[in-house]
């Protein structure tokens, strides 16, 4: 599994409850990690999911973000962005997103919503949904 996250906290707290859920399910644990810091764009995001689909070891794809400077429409216009434009995100993406302008950035997924696009209220909801997907697709 791949996570992509705002902030080294952050990220490092989605590691913990990812391998945490992961030990229900196998013993999945995360096959790589992106940090996109704080303000990312919807430029960033897109090249995030297209580092991190890049590694053949990712079954499933936890977008973590709080949105303190980065904006989570931002961040959802960046996902908007990937699916539309990878050819390989065809793996399950797994968002949760909190903070600023948190409703924009879930009323901007609401419509992309589906088996391969999911979105959860919280951490860990995504981290057991992402390592379920992992689980399932390996």
């Amino acid at each position: 599994m791949g996570i992509i996250g705002n902030g080294a906290g952050l990220v490092m707290s989605t590691l913990d409850v990812v391998s945490g859920a992961g030990e229900k399910h196998g013993g999945q644990k995360p096959a790589n990690f992106l940090d996109i810091g704080g303000g990312a764009s919807p430029e960033t995001m897109t090249a995030a999911l297209e580092i991190v689909l890049s590694d053949d070891e990712v079954r499933s794809v936890l977008v973590n973000v709080f949105g303190g400077i980065t904006s989570c429409d931002a961040v959802a216009t960046g996902i908007v962005e990937a699916l539309t434009r990878l050819d390989d995100a065809s793996r399950p993406i797994v968002v949760r997103l909190d903070g600023n302008s948190v409703d924009e950035g879930r009323a901007i997924l609401e419509p992309h919503l589906s088996d391969k696009l999911q979105m959860q209220p919280t951490m860990l909801d995504a981290a057991r949904t992402a390592v379920q997907l992992a689980a399932s697709a390996s």
